[in-house]
């Protein structure tokens, strides 16, 4: 019973993460350094695309 609870709260978790770059987004926009804001949103493209990569297997 608690691996599959453990296992439906792993499924929303991840299905949550899904939105996570959309919110990063603004928080690179936070920064004050431009190159730290460039950084941050490669960074975020990056996992965004393994994250499209995993999904479409």
């Amino acid at each position: 019973m608690s691996k599959t609870i453990l296992f439906i709260a792993l499924a929303f978790g991840l299905a949550g993460c899904k939105y996570l770059p959309r919110d990063a987004d603004q928080s690179c926009d936070k920064l004050v350094d431009w190159n730290d804001r460039k950084a941050c949103k490669e960074k975020q493209s990056t996992e965004q695309r393994e994250w499209e990569k995993r999904s479409a297997k």
